[in-house]
């Protein structure tokens, strides 16, 4: 046999012999889903998010609450120059106060959905999942048609989840 051959027939044993002993092991192949609201929901730090929303929500209300008027007025074509000066300032103001209440938000939710997004590959990985979806977003999605309650892991993650 020539060294061509030779090489050949080694690099072939070598291709096949490999996808034979990756064809031994064992893969999950099974699909999972978690509600993650309710998980978030559950996390010990979620009342932090949810006091920088109440504070968010006591700093806007005033705000949407003197837009309405001015709103109405202008939809009814009766506003005069100042009401639409007002309104063109109000309406900055909320946009500008609502993008710093969401991103003091996010950046309390940051944390705590790594956490659980680690605790949920663990328990995943436990329970012998390949793959887990979010409930909610399968749903409203159309992805998910049916799925049996025993590949929910929703109570086993809170269950996982640090005190």
């Amino acid at each position: 046999m020539s060294k061509n051959g030779l090489f050949v027939a080694v690099l072939l044993s070598l291709l096949l012999g490999g996808s034979l002993i990756a064809q031994n092991r064992t893969v999950p192949t099974r699909i999972g889903y978690v509600d993650a609201e309710k998980v978030v929901q559950a996390h010990k730090d979620f009342k932090k998010v949810q006091d920088i929303r109440n504070q968010a929500e006591r700093e806007l209300k005033p705000l949407r609450d003197q837009l309405q008027p001015l709103e109405a007025k202008l939809r009814a074509g009766n506003a005069t120059a100042k009401d639409q000066q007002d309104y063109r300032v109000l309406a900055q103001s909320l946009q500008e106060a609502g993008k710093k209440w969401s991103d003091r938000a996010n950046a309390a939710l940051k944390p705590i959905t790594e956490e659980i997004d680690q605790v949920i590959a663990r328990v995943a990985q436990q329970q012998g999942f390949a793959m887990i979806l979010d409930k909610k977003v399968a749903a409203t999605s159309g992805l998910v048609v049916y799925a049996a309650d025993e590949l929910e892991i929703t109570d086993a993650v809170i269950k996982a989840l640090p005190k």
